[in-house]
Parts: C-alpha cells; structure tokens; sequence
C-alpha cells in the first residue's frame, strides 16, 4: 500500500535530501515537500497524508502550532518531528500533545524509515541514542556575550526560556518581579534582534549556548 509522506521544512538542502532518500528506500512512498507552512497547510487540508514530518520552525511559524491547526486533517496520521533542537522541554511537549515521534535531525535514514513503518499505535518514540545530556545547558561563549552584550541576568534567563520555563517561574528562581523578567525578554529580543522563543533556540544552538 502507497504510503502519502508529506515533509515540512523550510532548510531546502535538507528538505530535497530527505525526499530524496525517502523516495529512494522507502517501500511505496509517495512524498510531497514543502519549504513554507502555508502551502503545506493548503496540501493537508485538501489531500489525505499517513505521515506527516514537520520542523519545530517553518518559516518562523511554530512547528507545534501548526501541527495543532491541522489536528483534524491529521487524526489518523502518523505525526513525525525532525529537528535541531533535541531538548528534553520539547520531547516532553511532543509526547504530551499525542505526536508519534521527536527526531533529531542526524537520525539515520534506516531508523527514521524504521518509525515510518511502526504502527501508528506503537508507543511514543525519540532516539535512544544522543551523544549529550538532555536538557544541559553549558555556559554561554563569552565571543557571544561580548558581541550581543547580553548581561549575567540575561543569560540566566536565556537558560530557563531554553528550558521552557514561563516569566513567571522565571521571576520566582531569580527572585525578582514578572515585570522585570518581562523587561529583560524585550531586551534580549533587541539585542538579538528575534522575536519568538522558537528563534531564541535556534540562536542559541547556533551559538553553542548549550549542546
């Protein structure tokens, strides 16, 4: 039976390879690629999919947003995310939110094709295997600090947003006000020069601010 693949992922090299290895040794694959959430959200809701995967950011749209808006047209889909950020945060929220597998991105083509083909019944999967502790975060590269002039204050909050954690629960580990958590969040924004959480954390990986 033809399986109906459609990939989300807006890094098109990779997006071109994965369809490529997927057409390749998949058994019946019928793939379909998309680099923006809007087309591929204009596909699924008018074509049956079996399994959907999608990056955690797709043209600064969050991979779990979008993923809840096509919850209807993917009821009976296999849910797959493939992405960078390996975080423990994420995992969590991917298996609360009932997606069939968390997948870093240096995923073999043999495994990822290993959980295409599990029953979409088959419990919760994420690689086994990473080579670094889940959710460490390590000090952030002075080159960084001194180019971005992010504060102390502003690295610990760095590290908790990473985390997931709300201002709120920010403010009550630093022992300072909401407000001011909320003050430094606008600031690390301008200085970075960002504006989703999502780009925080691909910043962030980018600048080994942890790994």
């Amino acid at each position: 039976m033809i399986k109906n693949i459609v990939i989300c992922d807006d890094h098109t090299l990779f997006l071109s390879g994965l369809s490529e290895i997927l057409s390749k040794f998949g058994a019946g694959y019928n793939v379909v690629a998309f680099s923006d959430s809007q087309s591929c959200k204009a596909y699924i809701q008018q074509n049956k999919v079996d399994v959907f995967i999608c990056d955690l950011n797709i043209d600064n749209v969050d991979g779990f947003v979008l993923i809840e808006e096509l919850k209807l047209q993917l009821i009976e889909a296999k849910i797959i995310i493939l992405t960078a950020y390996y975080e423990d945060f994420l995992i969590r929220k991917a298996e609360k939110s009932g997606i069939n597998a968390f997948l870093k991105k240096e995923t073999t083509s043999e495994e990822l094709i290993n959980v295409i083909e599990l029953e979409n019944s088959f419990p919760f999967y994420t690689n086994k295997n990473s080579n670094k502790a889940i959710n460490e975060f390590m000090t952030v590269d002075e080159a960084v600090v001194n180019k971005f002039r992010l504060s102390n204050q502003e690295k610990e909050i760095i590290k908790y947003i990473v985390e997931g954690k709300t201002s709120k629960e920010i403010a009550q580990l630093l022992f300072i006000t909401k407000n001011t958590v909320d003050t430094h969040r606008k600031n690390i924004n301008r200085k970075l020069e960002i504006n989703s959480n999502s780009t925080l954390i691909k910043f962030a990986n980018e600048n080994n601010l942890f790994s």
